[in-house]
């Protein structure tokens, strides 16, 4: 097998994960961007090329926060979560200067409140969670400069265990579509940039509470990474995220307004062989004026190439 897993080093390689990648994201994470990015996940796969990534994350969070002020009935939230995403690459147009990769993400959760109110909302739910397919498009792949430029679709499909009884739920009971574009430019050699805009359409869950409608709008976010090479194998960066619109609505009367929060990460990454990579992420809420404020969140992504 030839070595494809590269470090953004020579065009004849590729990343593990590739940018359907991106298109895999943790459901449960409150106020966060549809389809979670990590660093790496904008580089095409080869054609023929599939990898297998294993996700396992937890998220604290406290709330609900109302105009940046934390109502007196709330309390603190915890979700695990653990996922596992499949795609596979295919180049076309004249000399496979364009490519696709399909995706499938499969995941489970756990969660968990103390809120006072968790009597009437649920203390805890676990199960597996929507369905997420989609694919990825690269318009531009430049491997020789290291410079990357896709477009992606994203369906998430009501397949999760929900429980109308409870607002506490794995699955959301409803359809949703995700669209995003992602740009990767290497610059002066040790340093990338990613960036990845998106905006995200929701359905309604029409058995919100047994018998009620919840609807949301349209949810907008922009995730920018910096990353730095320490070396061809150990590689770090810093991460924010903007997170605006998707304001609820309960039988269309105001629900939740949009929350309208702001992310950072750190991370690194770990090429732990020519075909596999480990990554390692904390992220928690600077400003959060609406909803749950992630306090803290881990997690670990585990990923392997094979042609």
């Amino acid at each position: 097998m030839k070595n494809i897993i590269h470090r953004d080093a020579t065009p004849a390689r590729t990343r593990s994960f590739s940018g359907a990648a991106l298109l895999a994201i943790f459901p449960l994470l409150a106020g966060a961007a549809q389809n979670d990015f990590f660093p790496t996940d904008l580089v095409a796969l080869p054609d023929g090329g599939s990898t297998i990534a294993v996700y396992a994350a937890q998220q604290m969070l406290n709330g609900p926060w109302h105009n940046g002020v934390r109502l007196p009935f709330g309390g603190d939230a915890r979700t695990n979560l653990l996922a596992i995403r499949a795609s596979r690459g295919f180049s076309i147009g004249d000399q496979g200067q364009y490519a696709i990769a399909p995706v499938v993400v499969l995941s489970a959760a756990d969660s968990e409140t103390n809120a006072p109110l968790s009597g009437a909302v649920g203390k805890r739910a676990s199960g597996i969670g929507d369905l997420r397919l989609g694919t990825a498009f690269w318009f531009h792949i430049d491997r020789a400069n290291r410079e990357y430029a896709l477009a992606s679709i994203m369906v998430v499909l009501p397949t999760g265990d929900y429980s109308p009884s409870q607002t506490l739920n794995i699955g959301e009971n409803r359809v949703k579509t995700i669209l995003s574009l992602g740009w990767m430019k290497t610059i002066r050699e040790r340093w990338v940039m990613e960036l990845v805009p998106e905006i995200a359409f929701f359905g309604d869950n029409t058995k919100f509470q047994s018998t009620h409608r919840l609807s949301q709008d349209t949810a907008y976010a922009v995730t920018g990474n910096l990353r730095y090479k320490f070396t061809p194998e150990v590689q770090g960066y810093v991460s924010a995220q903007l997170n605006r619109g998707g304001a609820t609505q309960f039988d269309g009367v105001s629900y939740s307004s949009a929350p309208e929060n702001t992310r950072l990460a750190v991370g690194g990454l770990w090429f732990t062989g020519e075909q596999s990579q480990i990554q390692l992420r904390y992220a928690q809420d600077v400003q959060a004026r609406n909803g749950y404020r992630n306090e803290g969140e881990l997690a670990l992504r585990w990923s392997v190439f094979f042609k």
